[in-house]
């Protein structure tokens, strides 16, 4: 059996929500209201996809992380909850979950 070969397929992430005229101008929430995030997150292949929601409060460096779940028809969706007043920034990655990807395949056999 040989070396197994670099994983090379990309992850695609698009239209993410809530955006206003296309991120154009910032979308507003009020203190303590939930703010739903929606994303297209699928890659090329068979394989499975995961992802996760970052926000922060600027201007700080670290951002925490919210878990991301399958909507349906590679639609992804997370949520987190402003607590103070600003300017809170948000984004989306996602990976091929390799784990997930095996799991399902030996689950099927």
């Amino acid at each position: 059996m040989g070396r197994p070969e670099p994983t090379t397929r990309r992850v695609v992430i698009d239209s993410i929500t809530p955006t206003v005229d296309h991120g154009r101008f910032p979308a507003r929430s009020a203190v303590g209201d939930r703010v739903d995030v929606g994303a297209k997150v699928f890659a090329d292949g068979h394989d499975l996809v995961s992802a996760a929601l970052q926000y922060r409060k600027s201007p700080s460096r670290s951002w925490s992380v919210a878990p991301m779940g399958f909507v349906d028809n590679d639609t992804w969706s997370g949520e987190f909850t402003p607590v103070e007043l600003g300017t809170w920034q948000f984004r989306v990655s996602g990976w091929v979950d390799h784990f997930r990807t095996w799991s399902e395949g030996v689950s099927k056999k």
